[in-house]
């Protein structure tokens, strides 16, 4: 799995039509976090191990960010994710991701016979290691891309889409600035998700962005 998806913010622009649950490892210079990505409808939760949790609605077009540590609350609305888009833009430029290319070579990963693909920008280099076989693959790599526009990460378009693998990306490898993070698929299912995973948890104090507008927003 990408591990931008572990960096969670943005809206929907497509409603997602099925409940899913899909449960990840990613470790970044040594430092191994969990997440669980909950879809249901346009509704998406994204819960980073036990620190951060995140709430996007497609219909509210915007997000919803819970520091647990901090019992801290940011809000941002469509115009704030516009403006951090914007600002990434200036810096990465407007050159279109590469795609990942097939290498011929073939890893066994738990269950899964993967072949290794490799990408590479001018932010970093990665490996992926992708499973044909999956089940209800291409169904998976389409809400997983949803999921990636809606989190609204201003990195998420210089990096491949799902739907630019034959499979099911089952682990990555990436490296960027220096820093390597490995991303590892444990569980993706379809199935039902309750409607009171997506409240927001009371007691938090919000904290506003400065010099975004809309970052903040009100209730």
């Amino acid at each position: 799995m990408k591990p931008y998806l572990a960096l969670a913010l943005f809206f929907a622009a497509q409603s997602l039509h099925a409940d899913w649950v899909i449960v990840q490892k990613t470790n970044t210079a040594g430092a191994e976090t969990p997440v669980t990505i909950k879809i249901k409808d346009n509704k998406i939760r994204n819960d980073m191990g036990d620190k951060m949790t995140v709430l996007l609605d497609a219909d509210a077009g915007g997000a919803q960010m819970f520091m647990h540590d901090q019992k801290k609350l940011i809000r941002m609305d469509a115009a704030a994710m516009k403006g951090m888009t914007a600002m990434a833009g200036k810096f990465l430029g407007d050159a279109a991701p590469e795609k990942p290319k097939a290498t011929g070579e073939k890893v066994k990963l738990g269950e899964w016979d993967t072949e290794v693909y490799t990408w590479e920008s001018k932010i970093g280099t990665a490996k992926f290691y992708v499973a044909k076989d999956f089940p209800k693959y291409a169904e998976l790599n389409k809400v997983m891309d949803k999921i990636a526009k809606s989190m609204g990460n201003p990195m998420a378009a210089m990096f491949p889409s799902a739907a630019d693998f034959p499979g099911m990306s089952v682990k990555s490898e990436m490296t960027m600035m220096g820093k390597v993070t490995t991303s590892e698929l444990v569980s993706a299912k379809e199935e039902a998700v309750s409607a009171d995973e997506f409240k927001a948890p009371e007691g938090y104090t919000e904290m506003k962005i400065p010099g975004f507008p809309g970052g903040g927003a009100p209730k």
